[in-house]
């Protein structure tokens, strides 16, 4: 089937673009000796997931209980790592049962009431979990100062069915060294082990080797970019593999052009750019704007274009958050050479538990 055949609006991946960006970062981390810990919160396919692991991967990186479920079972199931705050009885049976299921379990906590809900239900289920304690590093998110990772990690130490992992940031520019470096000299004071020191990040992905503490990195916006790594220089328009395939509805007026595509095709992510919020950006139409949407209809801007689209032609719309996008979706629609060549099922849509 040639892409021209799919019924629109739709979510597809250009696969030599998605594999050269594969490509293109396992080779950085592998030449900088960091593990690669791909995030699959932004492709949610078991298919992406499998050719990462392929590529050298040490494992995945999950958002939540829900995202692991998937792929462990299906077929991805060495390392797996959380990193969320994992609070609630029914979160926590499921997480030992999955650690049944796992060869290596980790995940993240950044206070004394998630490490001891994290501690009595591994010990109730017979397994050990992994943790890795979050510090920190400017997002104002989640998170502990260097000397308060430290209490946590004496604690963490003690507790049965925990094994003290280490630590992790978000995101890990080459600034927060310094933080990094006093967190591990306090643990090395107090005799703690940090096997794992754990950046993350697309951003700052290809900075990670001026941190040398770091043995591991987790991304993932990596494979496919998206408008806001167009505009920072970190992908190309070939190199951004996700796009949105939509057509032109409405022409209104000559300098208005109306999508089949809004926020539940394209989510409702914003991206401050220099001519204004914008919600994606259009291959075809580079100095086409978009000026607003609804939830099926966006609104673009084509004043500014030479040639303007006419009512029936179909374009491709770079998402400017590549994550939400994905998770508005059933199906991704995998392409070559403007063929088909696969259909995807997004089997960790929606698992936001």
């Amino acid at each position: 089937m040639h892409i021209h055949e799919l019924d629109t609006p739709v979510l597809t991946v250009e696969l030599d673009a998605l594999e050269k960006n594969l490509d293109r970062y396992q080779r950085y981390f592998s030449e900088h000796g960091i593990g690669l810990r791909p995030h699959i919160k932004t492709h949610k396919t078991l298919a992406i997931a499998h050719m990462q692991m392929r590529r050298g991967a040490i494992g995945l990186t999950c958002q939540k209980v829900g995202e692991a479920e998937v792929m462990v079972h299906g077929g991805i199931n060495g390392d797996i790592l959380i990193p969320y705050n994992i609070i609630g009885q029914a979160k926590l049976e499921r997480l030992c049962a999955l650690a049944h299921h796992c060869e290596r379990l980790t995940v993240a906590a950044d206070s004394e009431y998630t490490v001891r809900g994290l501690s009595g239900a591994a010990a109730a289920a017979g397994v050990t979990l992994g943790v890795l304690i979050e510090i920190e590093t400017g997002e104002n998110r989640t998170g502990l100062t260097p000397q308060q990772a430290a209490d946590l990690g004496q604690l963490i130490h003690k507790l049965p069915g925990l094994e003290l992992r280490g630590i992790m940031g978000f995101p890990t520019a080459p600034a927060i060294r310094p933080l990094i470096q006093e967190t591990l000299d306090l643990f090395d004071r107090h005799g703690l082990p940090h096997p794992v020191v754990s950046g993350g990040s697309t951003r700052h992905a290809l900075q990670a080797h001026e941190i040398p503490e770091l043995t591991e990195y987790r991304i993932g916006e990596y494979p496919v970019g998206g408008y806001g790594h167009l505009l920072a220089g970190r992908h190309t328009v070939e190199q951004c593999a996700l796009r949105v395939i939509a057509t032109v509805v409405s022409r209104p007026v000559d300098g208005r052009a109306i999508l089949d595509c809004g926020s539940k095709t394209l989510s409702a992510s914003i991206l401050q750019t220099d001519h204004g919020p914008s919600i994606g950006y259009i291959v075809e139409y580079p100095d086409a704007r978009f000026y607003g949407y609804s939830e099926e209809h966006g609104h673009v801007d084509v004043s500014a274009c030479a040639q303007k689209p006419q009512i029936g032609e179909r374009v491709q719309v770079l998402p400017v958050h590549p994550c939400p996008c994905v998770n508005e979706h059933d199906e991704l629609i995998a392409v070559r050479g403007g063929q088909v060549e696969a259909v995807w099922p997004i089997l960790a849509r929606g698992k936001i538990r």
